[in-house]
């Protein structure tokens, strides 16, 4: 048995079949399958056997990244993973990507995160989600409007309909001294490709609001983000401040005990401060 099985194995050699990575090819697979599912301490043993199998297997590490990533995201864990995936593979532009989120969301490694996309960028020009993923960062450190908008804008040059990118730009304008008009362009800009984008709706309503208090344009949007979100209970809590900034203390309470039963504890701490049941 052992002869024949060394025969077998030379035959498979002789015929250009590398049984060690095809064993790896199906542990990659299974790795796959298991963070499809969200089971990414599977996939990580997967993908690990995978290794044993493949050292130089780069896909295995760039995988195992992102499990670490949604795995209660242990980013640095992911960030060695993506090095190891960047050793073998150099041009890895998609590797050099994750890391820049991981970064990010490592306890706000912005600058570290910046390098990771400008690299990726330069592997892959046309990476509109890098684009993306550096406007967010640029945001958030210190809020660097003007080069996120940059970004944003580049990100769209490459792909047209990106929602996200219109809806994070929306973002930027009206953080960015109250560019209200300009942001509520974004948002409907980012529903006109994704209509069934609830978020971009109720930040819409929160820059009528703030842009000399359009308070029946703001609900309008509260109310479609509800629609489209029925257990959104930021919208009704915005919702019902609108309404009492209208004179309406009815719908106003109303809201506010919507936004109870959803589980916000200031509005069931008002309510109870003011006898309301």
């Amino acid at each position: 048995m052992k002869i024949k099985a060394v025969i077998n194995n030379s035959i498979f050699g002789f015929l250009g079949f590398n049984t060690k990575s095809q064993t790896a090819e199906e542990w990659f697979q299974q790795g796959e399958t298991a963070f499809d599912n969200s089971d990414y301490e599977k996939a990580i043993k997967c993908l690990e056997k995978a290794l044993e199998y493949k050292p130089d297997f780069a896909e295995a590490y760039f995988n195992m990244g992102d499990a670490y990533c949604d795995w209660n995201g242990q980013y640095e864990k992911a960030i060695e993973c993506y090095e190891k995936a960047i050793e073998l593979k150099p041009d890895s532009a998609g590797a050099y990507n994750n890391m820049g989120v991981a970064y990010y969301k490592w306890n706000g490694q912005y600058e570290k995160a910046i390098e990771c996309y400008k690299k990726c960028i330069k592997l892959k020009p046309d990476d509109a989600k890098a684009y993306h993923n550096m406007g967010i960062t640029y945001t958030a450190w210190n809020g660097q409007y003007a080069k996120a908008i940059e970004c944003y804008q580049k990100a769209l040059e490459y792909n047209p309909d990106y929602a996200n990118a219109y809806f994070y730009m929306g973002l930027a304008y009206a953080n960015w001294n109250g560019q209200y008009a300009k942001a509520i362009e974004c948002y409907q800009k980012a529903l006109e490709y994704n209509p069934d984008y609830a978020t971009a709706y109720f930040y819409m309503g929160n820059a009528y609001r703030d842009w000399n208090g359009q308070y029946d344009k703001a609900i309008e949007c509260y109310k479609k983000a509800i629609e489209l979100k029925p257990d959104l209970a930021a919208a009704y809590r915005n919702m019902g401040a609108a309404y009492g900034l209208m004179g309406d203390d009815k719908q106003a309470i109303s809201c506010i005990k919507k936004t109870a039963e959803l589980g916000d504890e200031d509005a069931k701490y008002w309510l109870k401060e003011n006898g309301i049941k």
